[in-house]
């Protein structure tokens, strides 16, 4: 990881987390008074829970993940939680002894967290038992993505494997030349069981890959180096890709944003944006959160401009998700910022806890939040 250098996250202020966006830090104006925004947005606190210490780390991707009715979490001292997602009442608590940096990633029957020291460990989800580790060739930064037959993992060295979902056993690596000077953090792959798998590179390039080989089935160009230093030629891709129907769209640091055609590859539309931060979509439009801490709206089908909201420039945000009319993103200052989907004004600022730690999720009108606090769930 000697390219991810502690000195570029000094000079980019980037938190150093896959759902926050990056970029200087500049004299803006205070945020918005969480008072003058207390919009009723019909949801109530269902449940919360602590699970120890949370900071959000350098490069860390430590969002929560649900399957089969449960939710898993992780901190990075090694402990792996999991919940009754109704209710919150815990089901079992293991420690692995090991620092997680990426996951958990959950599918069926099992749960896959991995490391700073380049394991994979999968755990039961019934008991969190310990299934298999398997050893990669650097750190993991981002979560897994697990399928019923296939695990996949992006290491910080830029190598994405895939295991046997049974056994650990590596099936297939897939490799990339990496640039001089990369941001610290990686987009999580996206598996889409028995189609495709897509991995956003620090080459600024989408790759979809065989799920059963590896093998390249096309590669797109999301941006392209430009500039003379390396600083100015970052262009990493790690903004997790999202798959609607058959689009997919992805953004770059210090690029574009991108509809891409699932099947081909061909680019259906781009705009000059700068991502570091996760992106959402419905059935209109593509939801995003530039490195300047504006969050935006375009039209699905275009890429044109729909709208775009400034007034939280002053706080460092999460990656959106859509819920019901409203937009969600969290802050560093603890709060869960709710925006109108039709025209991107600010209608409630929710103290949640600490800081995020991850962007929201969304899962059958349940909103879970991961805070320096802890895990708390909206219904």
């Amino acid at each position: 990881m000697s390219r991810c250098l502690g000195a570029l996250l000094l000079i980019l202020g980037l938190v150093g987390c896959s759902s926050y966006g990056g970029g200087p830090r500049e004299e803006l104006p205070p945020p918005p008074r969480p008072d003058a925004y207390q919009a009723d947005v019909g949801v109530r606190q269902a449940w919360s829970r602590s699970i120890g210490r949370l900071t959000a780390a350098a490069g860390f991707d430590l969002r929560p993940a649900l399957a089969g009715g449960r939710v898993f979490v992780a901190n990075p001292e090694g402990r792996v939680y999991a919940y009754s997602a109704d209710n919150g009442r815990p089901l079992w608590e293991r420690q692995l002894r090991q620092p997680v940096s990426g996951g958990p990633g959950a599918a069926g029957d099992l749960v896959v967290v991995g490391t700073r020291d380049g394991e994979v460990i999968a755990l039961d989800a019934a008991d969190g038992q310990e299934r298999w580790r398997a050893e990669l060739t650097s750190e993991v930064l981002a979560q897994p993505a697990v399928g019923t037959e296939l695990v996949v993992v992006r290491g910080g060295d830029g190598l994405v494997f895939g295991l046997d979902a049974a056994t650990g056993k590596r099936r297939w690596l897939y490799e990339q030349s990496m640039p001089a000077l990369t941001l610290r953090g990686t987009g999580s792959p996206l598996l889409i069981p028995g189609q495709l798998v897509l991995v956003g590179l620090d080459t600024g390039r989408l790759v979809a890959l065989a799920p059963d080989s590896g093998r390249l089935y096309w590669d797109a160009v999301v941006a392209a180096p430009r500039g003379r230093s390396d600083l100015e030629r970052l262009v990493d891709v790690d903004a997790d890709p999202v798959l609607y129907r058959a689009d997919v769209y992805a953004a770059s640091y210090n690029g574009r944003l991108v509809a891409i055609d699932a099947n081909s590859g061909r680019t259906r539309w781009e705009r000059p944006l700068s991502v570091y931060a996760g992106l959402a979509v419905d059935s209109e439009r593509v939801y995003a959160t530039d490195t300047d801490q504006r969050v935006w709206a375009f039209d699905r089908f275009t890429g044109a401009t729909v709208w775009r909201q400034d007034a939280l420039r002053g706080l460092r945000l999460t990656g959106p998700a859509v819920v019901g009319d409203y937009l969600l993103v969290g802050d560093d200052a603890g709060y869960l910022n709710w925006l109108a989907l039709r025209d991107g004004s600010l209608q409630r600022r929710q103290r949640i806890g600490g800081a995020f730690v991850a962007a929201p999720l969304v899962h059958d009108g349940s909103i879970y939040l991961l805070t320096q606090s802890g895990l708390t769930v909206l219904r």
